[in-house]
């Protein structure tokens, strides 16, 4: 099939952004579920799985924050029993039966009793890469690659990181997309020759660039401005920890935000100095692409941030 049928082709080729696209979850949890079982809707598989999970998500997150639930398999999964993986908190329960899926995030999620749930300690890195054909093709056609080479390279180098075939984790005009924890880094446009670089970059514990759509722990304005000002940095050639300081709004579709800017050890000798903080502005600007791809023929336009060039800059 030709690649101007994927939507995610068509979404590179129009030149929509990938920074500040990444999706906004205050608590991620994943369960391990066959992938054959997988329905478009995720909470709504085949197979055992329990029903009622996506109205509990929606209830539970007016109390608790934004909580999003996804699906994780890999070859040779059953479902007589699961594991449940939460982030930020890096809480494991393992060897749960499918019924009892809904105590445990019922109890995970009662701040009064979660202190006493015993859960296990993840003893690897975890990356979730989409591959949710049911949802979008691009998701199989990209993300099946991706999360195949990804696992040989990594099986390759004997690194301590799990690879997981994810549900949907949105967006999948920027196929193939993968979540790395337990940073919680999300990446888009991903593709297998891109893998060496990105596991060198994440050794270094720096940010692969050039692929990041921004921290799921970020939400709105943040995650737009973490996620520029990381790509900017990568294209002046500097490898640095960004924190952002401060945001103003300036009007509607304009706003500016400072960030200090930290130089990773490992590359303080070889880096000019740059100033410890600068200043970034942001406008918004029009993009037209499809939202998906039973939607080729019908574009959405949509507004994305861009960011101009910071207010001061100099390399010393």
């Amino acid at each position: 099939m030709s690649e101007s049928k994927f939507c995610s082709t068509l979404c590179q080729q129009s030149g929509e952004p990938l920074a500040g696209t990444a999706p906004f979850a205050e608590h991620i949890v994943f369960i391990t579920w066959p992938k054959k079982y997988w329905e478009y809707e995720a909470l709504e598989s085949r197979g055992g799985f329990p029903t009622g999970l996506k109205k509990w998500m929606k209830e539970k997150s007016k109390i608790c924050g934004k909580i999003s639930i996804r699906l994780a398999s890999r070859a040779e999964l059953g479902n007589d029993k699961v594991e449940i993986f939460i982030y930020p908190g890096k809480k494991h329960f393992s060897n749960v039966l499918p019924k009892d899926i809904p105590e445990i995030l019922e109890l995970n999620f009662q701040p009064n009793i979660s202190s006493n749930l015993s859960y296990g300690k993840f003893e690897n890195d975890q990356i979730f890469i989409c591959t949710h054909g049911r949802h979008d093709k691009c998701c199989a056609k990209f993300g099946q690659k991706l999360a195949d080479q990804m696992r040989y390279f990594i099986q390759k180098q004997n690194l301590p990181i799990e690879v997981w075939e994810s549900s949907h984790l949105g967006g999948h005009r920027f196929a193939a997309t993968m979540i790395d924890f337990p940073s919680g880094r999300v990446y888009g446009r991903m593709t297998p020759y891109e893998i060496p670089k990105f596991l060198e970059s994440r050794k270094r514990g720096l940010i692969y660039s050039s692929a990041y759509r921004g921290s799921l722990f970020l939400q709105e304005l943040e995650q737009v401005a973490e996620a520029h000002i990381q790509h900017f940095c990568s294209i002046k050639q500097l490898n640095c920890h960004v924190k952002i300081k401060k945001m103003e709004n300036l009007v509607e579709d304009k706003f500016r935000c400072v960030a200090a800017l930290r130089i990773n050890d490992s590359f303080s000798e070889s880096q000019k100095t740059i100033p410890d903080e600068l200043t970034f502005s942001f406008k918004m600007k029009e993009f037209e692409s499809p939202s998906g791809c039973d939607t080729l023929e019908d574009p959405q336009k949509r507004k994305c941030w861009e960011m101009d060039l910071p207010l001061s800059f100099q390399i010393i």
